[in-house]
């Protein structure tokens, strides 16, 4: 089992165009004849290595290219070379190659003003000057990263996915990850991991790390062994293709909560470990007052950073930025916005950076406080990647408390499509109505405002939705109240 982890590095990766050609489709046959030389004058026969057996990654870059140098400071392929190159288990080969036609090889030593530093040092694979390997190759754009298997298929990853390919021990040996007939990876959640009770789509990115194609698989979602949400995907998945799969919905009533999700395939999976992970759900911090304060403060590129409070369907109701650049790294304060919340929901805050290396701290310690007007700090941040999006709730946190305040009826339960609900409401409440299909995704949403004490009729018209089991929900300022209805024709 793993827990989903969000990694800065990916977020923060911005590539740049190298030229015209478009980068080699995935599972496409490597072009023959690629031979390269190194530095040091060692030439090798690529069509040569993976007759021999081995795997090889081909990172392509330029000597210029900020994101290109971020990649290679890592030192992942050094790692990967290390563990599995010729003086390790001697299945993977790794080359490195500028593929600007520009720059010279100065530039790769890091000399003259035209690169990021010295790419040599430090560097345990080969590094290759040959641009026209790199358009034989279609780089398309700055830092293009291949895995060649030794099938000569030829698979276009991110640079931060090359641990995720070759992770350790189980795609070594009898299982390799360029030979594995089925191997369905869970690769992490890309859903809410905050809410005010209500998660609408869990969503999942899974993938396809073996050779077959896959083309149907079952996810499914559990809190504390108990199935809460199930999935069943098909398409059509080759291999270490991805996708995003929203499981269902789910309310949650605990400050924390672990969900643990499970891929499922037919046929013999060989990595099972991989196909579960665990992703935590939290309770949005809780305010009891209409004013926010948002405090923003940015990094040298001030241009590149705004925000936005939405409502919980969605509309925007504040936003703030872009803002003003400096002439160099440091900070700026940015004024106060106050915004006034309108009435009791879910307000989402998002903290968004246009380059995608968030608001500290390369250029600046920058960061964000969304802040009650006492002072309380409710969020903050100023690490992140393109974005950082987190939960508010005014009124309607309190999944587990007994709903005094209105009673929620629906019928005729099943219906035909037109649903008739009633409420009796105790004292005055703001009350919205929203319903969700089984895969989680909103298909009605009424607020209907503030409800004085006495009974209430309205009718929700499901018609023009397909035959299935909805969830009915009753926001209140006391919590939420749901109620299962059947669509049957």
């Amino acid at each position: 089992m793993k827990k989903f982890l969000q990694t800065a590095f990916v977020a923060a990766m911005t590539f740049f165009a190298a030229n015209s050609y478009g980068q080699l489709a995935n599972g496409s046959i490597l072009p023959a004849g690629v031979n390269l030389t190194d530095l040091n004058g060692n030439t090798y026969d690529i069509d040569a290595l993976l007759s021999g057996g081995k795997t090889i990654f081909i990172d392509i870059s330029a000597t210029w290219c900020g994101p290109c140098w971020g990649f290679h400071q890592t030192h992942i392929l050094d790692d990967l070379y290390t563990q599995y190159g010729p003086t390790g288990t001697d299945e993977v080969r790794v080359f490195w190659i500028e593929g600007d036609a520009s720059t010279s090889v100065d530039l790769i030593s890091g000399i003259g003003a035209n690169t990021q530093g010295d790419w040599t040092a430090g560097t345990t694979f080969p590094l290759v000057d040959d641009a026209e390997a790199s358009a034989t190759l279609q780089a398309g754009f700055y830092p293009t990263l291949y895995m060649i298997c030794p099938s000569r298929r030829v698979w276009h990853i991110s640079p931060s996915e090359v641990g995720a390919y070759w992770p350790v021990s189980q795609h070594i040996g009898n299982s390799r990850a360029c030979t594995n007939p089925i191997d369905a990876v869970l690769d992490s959640y890309t859903g809410e991991t905050a809410t005010c009770g209500y998660i609408s789509q869990m969503k999942v990115l899974i993938q396809n790390k073996g050779v077959n194609t896959l083309t149907s698989a079952g996810i499914a979602a559990k809190v504390n062994g108990t199935t809460v949400a199930y999935r069943d995907w098909t398409g059509t998945l080759e291999q270490f293709q991805s996708v995003e799969v929203n499981v269902g919905a789910n309310l949650f009533t605990s400050p924390s909560t672990d969900v643990e999700f499970t891929v499922y395939t037919t046929g013999n999976d060989v990595a099972p470990t991989d196909n579960i992970g665990t992703q935590t759900i939290t309770l949005a911090p809780e305010v009891t007052n209409t004013s926010l304060i948002v405090k923003i403060t940015t990094d040298q590129w001030g241009t590149e950073a705004t925000w936005k409070i939405r409502k919980g369907n969605n509309a925007v109701l504040a936003s703030g930025g872009p803002y003003t650049d400096l002439a160099a790294s440091g900070t700026t304060v940015q004024p106060d916005v106050t915004v006034t919340l309108p009435a009791m929901d879910c307000y989402k805050f998002e903290m968004l950076d246009a380059f995608g290396d968030g608001l500290c701290c390369q250029y600046g310690q920058g960061g964000y406080e969304v802040t009650t007007s006492d002072g309380t700090v409710v969020l903050s941040g100023g690490e992140f990647g393109a974005a950082d999006a987190k939960r508010i709730s005014y009124g309607v946190t309190s999944i587990g408390e007994e709903l005094s305040a209105a009673s929620l009826n629906v019928f005729p339960n099943p219906s035909t499509g037109i649903c008739n609900v009633t409420m009796n409401m105790t004292k005055n409440e703001d009350v919205s109505i929203r319903v969700y299909n089984m895969l989680g995704a909103l298909v009605s949403s009424r607020d209907l405002g503030s409800l004085t004490p006495g009974d209430y009729f309205y009718q929700v018209d499901l018609s023009a939705q397909a035959s299935g089991v909805y969830t009915m929900m009753m926001v209140t300022s006391k919590g939420v109240q749901t109620q299962l209805i059947s669509i049957n024709r």
